[in-house]
């Protein structure tokens, strides 16, 4: 009788639902790693035949592997003996408790092959299988196997009587005495604890290790709350064995863990404790370099990559983590040289190629970061947000492909399907592209975007009067002023179609008001968003970039001699970012400098990631009121947000506080852009004038840029 706790319905569709991802492998020609993990004998063996038979209706043979019944030959041999590897699928039976380590070695460096070759594999394990064969494989797997559970819950009691029975076993093999030979079946386990820890506490230090492994390994799979149980478990157990080096590493882990669920509390002992208690295990300098990152402690974290490099100078996961770090401080050159590092050491670790794309995205090697991204979805091909970026990089053919991939790993999402619109539009499809765009809208109801587009083929059709409600719909739900622009010229077009000129004249103006640099010419004006968008808050594109950049310098002392009457109050906004913010500033000592903020601040201005921006400039200004600077990069980023009239005391308190020249004409110059936007002519040229003044050496220059500026300003 099948186990009540596991009915028919449940383990057919866990059947399905493997065989499909199996599949998709197939189809799309890519290897595929599997994890299929058993509670008993009886359902193990209704899941193989169910997904064999499954498989087998689909035109795909079965070949069964087992190592440790068929010695004569090694996995990779047996695969290789295989002349069929494109309509195979091997299953590789009992791989576990009695596999030599010998064996998890050779298929880490023969990774290569099941990558190269699109092998597709799948290990069946009983619970005990699985316990052994999270303790002897490489680390880095943890995140690249796809694992499917037969169960509800790998039993935490079963798991854990494994470790005790280790433990009695070895208890066993010493010399018996009286206090044992009571005992006939397993001690409880408060006695065992106490047996051990008189005679092989380090032996019972080292099984209890598998309990962390099983929680990094749930964690890495994304599955926190199986990953929190056995990390409790390990909790417990440190508290029993008092060693300062495990309970180090079990609580570390744990707040890793809370970490990225946002629970930010627990990980204020950690940087008190590590230096008290200084690591031994690279393993562990890894959890405190990624714990670091989560709270901004980028040099911190540098510095734990660094030790567990001194510890194994060929552990990958060390070198991917140094990557991210560099990446996250805007050090590309480092970033791309720590991913390649990674990769030297494990070629088949997915995440170090994702990072290393990342890296050459940032150095604006779209090519490179292409090439990347494809390696690392070679490797793991169920990764639907890099099918969508890459998606957004490539090509059309390359970009429809990907995003086609993307969306049957993960359907509801709704910006992939409107690329994907968008690229049926730009090859003629426009009965796709509109099914596609109204996909998008269907699960993401204020999209402003699908509906300009669908919009934008009603226009292409002549059906003016949909279009125009279909734009006004995708205005209430932009927020970006370039975007709304280029919508409203759109409009004004659909207006001009239906002959209500005067309508259209003043939606094209109110389109020049929020971005001069629009006109009736834009080959945009004709295509699908949304656009790719740079930051660009100089008045032209001529201008010098490093004129305007700001250097980091000491806070300059305020001019006593002139009032300050603006009241300047900026505040964080309401968000969990913004309270991790305020989490970093109570835990990290290099974040009650000035400096730290404007840093980071400037990496999430390069990265987009505006609203974040604010709140790093925010709590420079917090700090230190009176540094122009932190004024300065505040009305930056509140400019980019489009709060044009929240900048301008902002700017006007840089101004006053800056003691330079230079510096000051930056602020005016900025100034000026926005009492533009704010549609103030004469005050925008001003404010050029002031700067021109206070920085007459680029006179030339500036003035062409601030003239054409200011025939802007004038235009009716």
């Amino acid at each position: 009788m099948l186990d009540e706790r596991h009915p028919l319905p449940s383990y057919t569709k866990k059947t399905a639902q493997l065989a499909k991802e199996i599949l998709l492998s197939v189809r799309w020609g890519k290897p595929g790693i599997f994890w299929a993990l058993y509670e008993n004998t009886f359902l193990g063996a209704k899941a193989v035949s169910g997904l064999e038979a499954d498989l087998i209706k689909k035109g795909q043979h079965i070949q069964h592997i087992t190592p440790d019944v068929d010695n004569e030959k090694n996995i990779i041999d047996a695969i290789a003996d295989n002349n069929n590897w494109d309509k195979t699928v091997f299953f590789i039976m009992h791989m576990g408790s009695k596999t030599d380590k010998n064996t998890y070695q050779l298929l880490d460096s023969q990774s290569a092959f099941f990558t190269n070759n699109r092998i597709r594999v799948v290990y069946w394990l009983s619970e005990k299988d699985f316990v052994s064969s999270v303790q002897n494989m490489p680390p880095y797997w943890f995140c690249q196997i796809k694992l499917t559970e037969f169960s509800d819950l790998p039993s935490l009691d079963y798991l854990f009587s494994i470790v005790i029975k280790k433990t009695w076993e070895k208890l066993s093999s010493l010399e018996e005495t009286s206090e044992q030979k009571e005992y006939f079946e397993m001690p409880p386990l408060e006695d065992l604890f106490s047996l051990d820890i008189r005679r092989d506490k380090e032996g019972l230090t080292k099984r209890a290790h598998i309990f962390i492994k099983l929680g990094i390994f749930y964690y890495k799979q994304k599955k926190y709350d199986k990953a929190s149980q056995f990390l409790d478990k390990a909790n417990e157990i440190a508290e029993v064995l008092q060693d300062e080096q495990f309970s180090l590493e079990a609580e570390l882990i744990t707040a890793l863990f809370l970490a990225k669920k946002e629970i930010y509390d627990s990980a204020r002992w950690v940087k008190k404790k590590v230096s008290l208690i200084s690591p031994e295990r690279s393993s562990t300098w890894n959890a405190i370099g990624e714990l670091y990152t989560l709270l901004f402690m980028f040099d911190e974290s540098l510095s734990a990559y660094q030790a567990a490099l001194d510890l194994d100078t060929n552990d990958p996961i060390s070198w991917q983590g140094l990557g991210e770090v560099f990446l996250q401080i805007g050090q590309t050159t480092q970033a791309i040289d720590a991913f390649q590092k990674s990769i030297q050491f494990a070629p088949n670790f997915s995440y170090a190629w994702h990072g290393l794309g990342k890296s050459y995205l940032a150095k604006n090697d779209s090519e490179k970061a292409i090439e990347a991204y494809k390696q690392s979805l070679e490797i793991k091909y169920h990764q639907a947000n890099l099918w969508f970026e890459l998606g957004k990089l490539a090509n059309d053919d390359l970009a429809q492909s990907a995003l086609q991939h993307a969306l049957e790993l993960e359907q509801e999402k709704a910006p992939a399907w409107n690329l994907l619109g968008n690229i049926y539009y730009r090859s003629g499809k426009f009965n796709k592209a509109m099914q596609a765009y109204y996909r998008s809208v269907q699960i993401e109801k204020d999209f402003g975007w699908a509906y300009a587009n669908i919009a934008l083929i009603y226009s292409q059709r002549k059906e003016y009067e949909n279009a125009t409600l279909l734009y006004i719909k995708a205005l209430q739900n932009i927020q970006d002023d370039q975007e709304k622009s280029n919508v409203l010229y759109k409009l004004g077009n659909a207006y001009r179609g239906l002959h209500k000129y005067r309508i259209a004249i003043n939606t094209y103006n109110e389109a020049n008001n929020l971005h001069t640099k629009s006109n009736f010419l834009d080959k945009k004006l004709q295509s699908p968003g949304p656009f790719e968008k740079k930051l660009d808050i100089s008045p032209t594109s001529d201008f010098p970039k490093d004129d305007n950049k700001p250097e980091v310098e000491p806070a300059s002392l305020p001019e006593t001699s002139k009032p300050i009457l603006i009241n300047v109050n900026p505040k964080l906004k309401k968000g969990k970012n913004s309270m991790m913010l305020r989490k970093v500033l109570e835990t990290n000592k290099k974040a009650s400098k000035v400096e730290y903020w404007l840093e980071l601040g400037d990496y999430y201005v390069r990265n987009h990631m505006h609203d974040l921006a604010e709140d790093a400039f925010v709590i420079a200004v917090d700090l230190d009121p009176n540094n122009g600077w932190s004024y300065y990069n505040l009305a930056l980023a509140r400019t980019v947000n489009g709060s044009y009239r929240d900048a301008v005391p902002l700017y006007e308190k840089s101004i006053h506080l800056f003691e330079k020249k230079k510096n000051k004409a930056s602020s005016w110059n900025q100034l000026g852009n926005v009492y533009r936007r704010l549609n103030e002519p004469s005050l925008a040229v001003a404010a050029y004038e002031k700067a021109r003044v206070l920085d007459p050496p680029k006179s030339s220059l500036l003035s062409r840029a601030r003239l054409s500026l200011m025939s802007n300003c004038y235009a009716k």
